[in-house]
């Protein structure tokens, strides 16, 4: 079962700043969480992602993890080369009760990490092994990805764009979730709606939406 984890608001360490660090980071930045690296190097990358306050940047080598005690986080994950040090990060994250992930040992891990196709940070497609084999899981999302960058329209986007405007409108006026919701799939087949959504107008296409809701309300 594949399953995304609300990050949103929260804190994700990651404890090491190699190539697997770096991917692991890349999957979050769409999350909505905070992230703090810790690694005892930088890189290039790391000081762009700190320039653009996507990251918070630690600089430490690691001998002990009491460091982690100063933090609440959601979850920790260890992205080091040294197999003993990740079992160790792994142990520390599950004594804070919060989520863990020990890159090089995903079956002891509290969840295994698919390789993600991710559409402009708005639509992710997961390939997943289970952690039995994350080669074959990157191999498939490589080959997949082609299929899905043409079978999903730019309207699809950006209909996931206004949905939660959308939501929270319709939450203000339609008492019932099963009204809203059918409400949410109107959207999806107003000609006017999907004609300002192929041309990026969000402007009009929130406008469209109020007048549908509107409309709704009279019903």
């Amino acid at each position: 079962m594949i399953v995304e984890l609300n990050l949103k608001g929260g804190l994700v360490i990651v404890v090491g700043g190699g190539y697997e660090g770096m991917l692991k980071i890349k999957s979050l930045l769409a999350q909505d969480c905070e992230i703090l690296l810790v690694s005892e190097e930088s890189n290039d990358k790391i000081e762009k992602y700190v320039k653009q306050k996507k990251i918070v940047f630690k600089k430490l080598k690691i001998k002990n993890l009491d460091f982690l005690d100063r933090y609440k986080p959601t979850m920790i994950m260890a992205t080091t080369d040294d197999k003993e040090l990740n079992r160790k990060i792994y142990q520390k994250a599950k004594s804070m009760n919060c989520y863990a992930y020990a890159v090089d040992d995903p079956m002891i891990s509290d969840f295994s990490h698919p390789s993600v196709i991710n559409i402009e940070n708005t639509i992710q497609i997961a390939i997943s092994t289970r952690g039995k084999s994350p080669i074959m899981a990157k191999k498939i999302r490589i080959e997949a990805e082609k299929i899905f960058q043409d079978i999903i329209k730019k309207e699809y986007l950006n209909h996931v764009r206004v949905h939660e405007y959308a939501r929270n409108l319709a939450k203000t006026k339609i008492k019932t979730p099963n009204e809203r919701r059918e409400f949410m799939y109107s959207l999806m087949d107003d000609k006017n709606l999907n004609e300002c959504l192929k041309v990026d107008k969000f402007t009009e296409a929130k406008k469209r939406i109020r007048q549908l809701l509107d409309l709704w309300d009279t019903k």
